[in-house]
Order: C-alpha cells, then structure tokens, then sequence
C-alpha cells in the first residue's frame, strides 16, 4: 500500500511537470462570438457612431423607423436578472417574461446600453444570470440620454429569438 501510494505521487508529480502544453483558458473570459461592438447587430460601433451624430429629430424619426419594422432589432448583452410578469402590469403587452440585461463593455465611447427584453416563458426563463445573448425581435422603446455622464442607451424590446452564446456559437 505504501508503495503504491509514493508511485502515485511520483507519477502525479512527474506528470504535472511534463503535462500537457495547451494554452490555459481564462474561464471567465466571454465566448469569442460575444462580440456587441463589431458583430451585425443595430446598435454595433459603427451603427451607434451613425446614431449619436444624429440630430434629436433624426434620432427620433430612425427609432419610429425601427418601431416600424417586426423583428429588425438585433443585440447582444449579458443577462443580469429575469422574472415573469403578471397579466395587467407594464409591459406584460409585450411577453409573459422579462431579463434584464446589458453591455459589459461600452461599445462606442463612454455610452453605456441597458436592456429590457419582454419574451415568452420558454424563451426567457431557461436564461440564467451573467450569460451572453444574442436577441432579435422588435423595438417597443428606446430611451438615449445624451446630456447624462456616461451617456446612456435605455432599450426595450420585444424579442421573437433569444439564444445563448457560447464557445460553440459561431462569431459573426
């Protein structure tokens, strides 16, 4: 017994020096498709610049615009918290579930984004908290406070697809 014990320690040994040379992974690192800045989604880097050089007016005709197009909006963020809503409350209109969720990183500058996503039950409730989604779905509202420091994107939307991102999820 003693033996085998003091040869399982060497050959432990033995292997953790020699052991394989893969390169670590940072587990908590977010999957390579997470990407909200340059992936093809409505208020990407290059789509939200557009949108902040935008006059008020403007701004206000091109989210009429988004409003009026089902399923047009597209966007990534990381959950933080979801929850039904009961028949009768605000924006139970729109889905039986909301999440909560938003960008880690600015995507342009200092603006920040929040989401609101209103969904049904079997789209929503499987999401857990801190994870990556991707949605597509329609824009019910969007709230820009330009004059605020950092300034802030506040979006809600309907959405009609929500998945997971995940190290097997393809990078767009």
């Amino acid at each position: 017994m003693r033996r085998s014990l003091t040869a399982l320690f060497f050959t432990s040994a033995l292997l953790a020096v020699t052991g394989c040379d893969q390169p670590k992974k940072d587990l908590l690192a977010m999957p390579a498709a997470y990407n909200p800045r340059d992936a093809d989604l409505t208020f990407n880097k290059k789509n939200l610049e557009a949108f902040n050089l935008m006059k008020p007016a403007e701004r206000d005709a091109f989210v009429a615009d988004l409003k009026g197009k089902p399923g047009s909006f597209k966007g990534q963020a990381v959950t933080e918290a979801g929850n039904g809503i009961a028949a009768g409350v605000e924006g139970s209109e729109h889905g039986a579930w909301e999440t909560f969720a938003h960008v880690t990183d600015p995507v342009l500058y200092e603006i920040t984004i929040d989401y609101r996503i209103f969904s049904s039950e079997e789209l929503g409730k499987p999401l857990g908290r801190n994870l990556p989604v991707s949605f597509q779905g329609t824009l019910v509202d969007l709230r820009y406070d330009a004059e605020a420091k950092p300034r802030k994107l506040t979006i809600q939307v309907k959405a009609d697809k929500m998945d997971l991102i995940t190290d097997k999820t393809p990078a767009s």
